[in-house]
């Protein structure tokens, strides 16, 4: 009899599904889907001011500009706020790009010197000219005629005047403006000039207009004295004070306008004469506090250098994101299809499961919003076959309990609960991995990697819910029907009975070949570990090294040999071109002195960068800039330091993991031990690997090469996981037998569901490999060779270094090494 709350959850799940597929569906399938079908457009989810149409992409994917600035402090004055300075310039920067109209930028602080510009579908040269300097603050007065009337300019750029008793001026903060409506119904804005001393000026005053460098850096929000409210305090200098004292002498009644990069912020009356002090008043505590922020940021110039500058062309984002997409609906189909020809009709479920679990996916992706990077896509769709993980467990778990003699309901509710164990630790290691991930990316800003980490956790997490919740749902609907009275669906058949003894279930002795997988090991390990002793270890890309690479398409292909000529005459002789398959040509060259420097004050001149292109089209022809990247040695240091910190907390972190989870076993800190051992056979294999093709192709390592070695190493450990938590269980149900005969019973059960793991996961990045972008090449291809050899260490390295430990060989060999000098027996 199925219960009412299962009826519930069933239809709970089939809406949440078709709304999350409704939601997601894109506006234009066809750029992704067969065009050949009429396929419905999306229309993504608005809901009053809640408008969710696409999803949001990063840089990478929709083209754009990606900026790290770095303030030179040693120019502030002694005693300087940074934070203040460096929050005023963040602020600033804001409402440039606000101003515009650039959509979903992000500008945030890096530690406490930097700033991290984001700006989706602009150009390192407006990139530039948004981000300019640091704020001019300007001290502006109203223009009169010879009368002493206002002039003010209407929209058509005619002028009109404006009598002082009839000028009740406003201030458009918006459009920046000082706004006046003139006696006859004219609407125009009122003409401003620098405030300067215009009577009776000392000489060292003459023609100095007042401006933010004759303010001291100490304006603050204050309580208005004449009333309520907050004021902001100014403070002036003493050549700033006497231009004041003039300018305010002569504005008694009449506004002073104040701008900030020639956006007017405030235009307060002037009510007496001042010297050395103003306030100005009318204010809101929020809006005070940040113009107090502007104009000290304003007063004091933070000349900022450029350490790090990303460029990717919209086309090539629009490209890379078809291509990577295509991919992984490629991918998502071929793992729904070996489910289903592995484990028949409990695949199919495994495939429905799936479309529950990408659409939900996706839903949380474009509601939350998370920033969709190239690696993102990649993650979901290694995800995918992560999730798949999960079903191979519990139906792994069902065929068990259905030969065994259970009915349907009764083996599916025992096949999850044997397999939760196993679900919830190896997915834990995984989010270890993750958080791990994002905090490497976090410390210099890698959106790429962030973007991974992120979506990948976020996918762990909702494959726990897809495999427990609607996997456990379609099979209950299943009990009672006729399909669940036939076990050839489930590959559940049990065995004809045969006359005899009762026959004991085969076993592969694992176990007493360890030797060999040992020797195995050190001979794949041996070619690796030589490349690695041989300089350079790893060939490094510019994340590791510094320098600038530019990615360019001509319209004429010239001579790469030409192209080099070029940059060695530009002051580059070490620079390298290499012709890519697709015809793009890829620029290698050392750090760009002095590349892009913001200037304190003004536009910024032409850079390096602007000399080498302008170079380049003069001498090839036009050509376009399909991406572009710089990194500076202070950002190459760290990028290497905190690398290596990462591997090292990954391997500590599940080591104590793994010691945790596996505390009610005899020893349980060996475990850990062997998952780390086999985390760095792991390790060594892919680094060698990639010390050899870096020798033989040319193929550099960066962050992406990180990233897929951190991810990798969490897979490595999750397929371990599996199988000891197998090994934990059968110590249990077989107290008397030998380990050694628990350890092969253990890996023989899980053999199956390691290899099937392993064959989802290399689907899915052969499609990603084959289809994807080229960015996420070098972190797919650290994935496939981590889950090659990941499968490989689970099985013949890990589970065989806690038999040789148990049973004495490393101790037995250490013996054989080091023997024990002979003590002389006294006579």
């Amino acid at each position: 009899m199925r219960r009412p709350t299962e009826l519930v959850l069933f239809l709970f799940i089939l809406a949440l599904t078709a709304f999350a597929v409704v939601v997601v569906w894109p506006g234009d399938p066809t750029r992704y889907l067969p065009d050949f079908i009429p396929w419905p457009k999306g229309q993504g989810l608005k809901i009053g001011d809640f408008d969710r149409q696409a999803m949001r992409l990063g840089l990478d994917l929709k083209g754009g500009t990606y900026v790290l600035l770095e303030a030179d402090v040693t120019a502030l004055p002694p005693g300087t706020d940074i934070d203040q300075a460096m929050e005023g310039a963040r602020q600033v920067i804001e409402q440039r790009v606000n101003a515009f109209g650039v959509a979903e930028t992000e500008i945030q602080r890096e530690g406490r010197y930097r700033l991290s510009v984001q700006l989706p579908g602009i150009s390192p040269e407006q990139a530039r000219e948004l981000i300019g300097r640091t704020a001019r603050l300007e001290f502006l007065e109203p223009q009169l005629d010879a009368n002493g009337n206002y002039l003010c300019r209407a929209p058509d750029g005619s002028q009109f005047t404006v009598p002082s008793s009839a000028f009740f001026p406003s201030l458009d903060r918006q459009a920046g403006k000082v706004l006046c409506l003139g006696t006859g119904g004219q609407q125009g804005e009122l003409l401003l000039q620098p405030a300067m001393c215009r009577r009776d000026c000392p000489a060292n005053v003459q023609g100095i207009p007042l401006t933010g460098a004759e303010l001291e850096p100490n304006s603050r929000v204050e309580t208005n004295p004449q009333g309520t409210g907050v004021v902001v305090t100014l403070n002036f200098k003493s050549r700033g004070a006497t231009i004041l004292q003039d300018v305010t002498r002569r504005l008694v009644g009449r506004p002073l306008a104040i701008a900030l990069d020639g956006q007017v912020i405030a235009a307060p009356n002037v009510r007496q004469e001042l010297s050395g002090s103003a306030i100005i008043e009318g204010l809101t505590l929020d809006e005070a506090k940040t113009l107090a922020v502007q104009l000290n940021s304003g007063a004091l110039p933070v000349p900022m250098r450029v350490v790090q500058e990303t460029q990717v062309d919209a086309t090539l984002g629009d490209t890379t994101v078809r291509h990577s997409i295509q991919a992984g609906i490629i991918g998502i189909l071929a793992v729904m299809a070996f489910m289903v020809m592995v484990y028949r009709l409990p695949g199919v479920v495994a495939a429905l499961a799936l479309v529950t679990y990408a659409a939900v996916l996706l839903l949380i992706f474009k509601l939350w919003p998370v920033t969709l990077t190239l690696a993102g896509i990649a993650a979901f769709v290694l995800s995918v076959g992560m999730a798949v993980d999960a079903n191979i467990l519990v139906f792994e778990r069902l065929r068990e309990e259905l030969r065994a003699g259970r009915s349907l309901a009764s083996a599916v509710e025992a096949g999850f609960d044997r397999a939760w164990t196993s679900i919830r630790d190896s997915n834990i290691s995984t989010l270890i991995t993750c958080g791990i991930l994002w905090w490497f990316g976090d410390q210099f800003n890698a959106s790429l990697v962030k973007g991974f980490a992120v979506t990948l956790a976020i996918g762990v997490l909702v494959s726990m819910f897809s495999a427990i919740t609607v996997t456990r749902t379609y099979l209950r609907m299943l009990v009672g029907t006729p399909l669940a009275r036939n076990l050839w669906l489930f590959g559940a058949q049990q065995p004809r009975s045969t006359p005899g003894p009762e026959r004991r279930p085969f076993v592969i002795p694992f176990v007493e070949r360890r030797w060999l997988y040992f020797a195995i090991s050190a001979l794949v390990l041996v070619p690796g570990l030589i490349s690695l002793m041989v300089p350079p270890a790893l060939k490094p890309g510019i994340e590791f090294t510094s320098g600038t690479t530019f990615t360019v398409r001509f319209q004429q292909p010239p001579d790469p040999e030409a192209v080099r000529s070029l940059l060695s005459e530009l002051g580059h002789p070490q620079a390298r071109v290499q012709v890519a398959d697709n015809g793009d040509y890829i620029l290698r060259l050392g750090e760009m002195q002095g590349a892009i420097n913001v200037p304190p004050v003004g536009p910024p001149p032409p850079s390096e960068r602007d000399t080498i292109e302008e170079a380049l089209r003069q001498r090839f022809g036009d050509f376009q800039v399909r991406n572009f990247d710089t990194v500076s040695e202070i950002v190459s240091r760290s990028i290497g330091r905190n690398s290596a910190i990462a591997v090292g907390v990954a391997a500590a972190a599940i080591l104590l993991y793994i010691s945790f989870a596996f505390r009610h076993l005899p020893r349980p800190y060996r475990y850990g031990i062997a998952a780390v051992v086999a985390l760095m056979h792991d390790v060594l294999f892919v680094i060698g690997a990639f010390s050899i093709f870096g020798k033989v192709f040319g193929m550099e390592v960066n962050t992406m090469f990180i990233t897929g070695m951190l991810t990798a190493a969490g897979f490595s450990v999750h397929d371990t996981i599996v199988v000891f938590d197998r090994i934990r269980e059968n110590m249990g149900r077989y107290p008397g037998e030998p380990f050694a005969d628990v350890v092969n019973t253990s890996l023989t059960e899980t053999l199956v569901r390691s290899l099937n793991t392993s064959l989802t996961l290399i689907i899915t990045v052969v499609a990603m490999l084959l289809l994807g972008g080229t960015a996420v090449q070098t972190l797919l291809l650290v994935m496939l060779l981590g889950t090659i050899t990941g499968t490989y260490s689970s099985i013949f390295v890990a589970s065989q270094v806690v038999v040789s430990w148990e049973e004495g060989d490393f101790a037995r060999l250490f013996r054989r090494l080091v023997p024990r000098r002979p003590v002389p027996v006294e006579a």
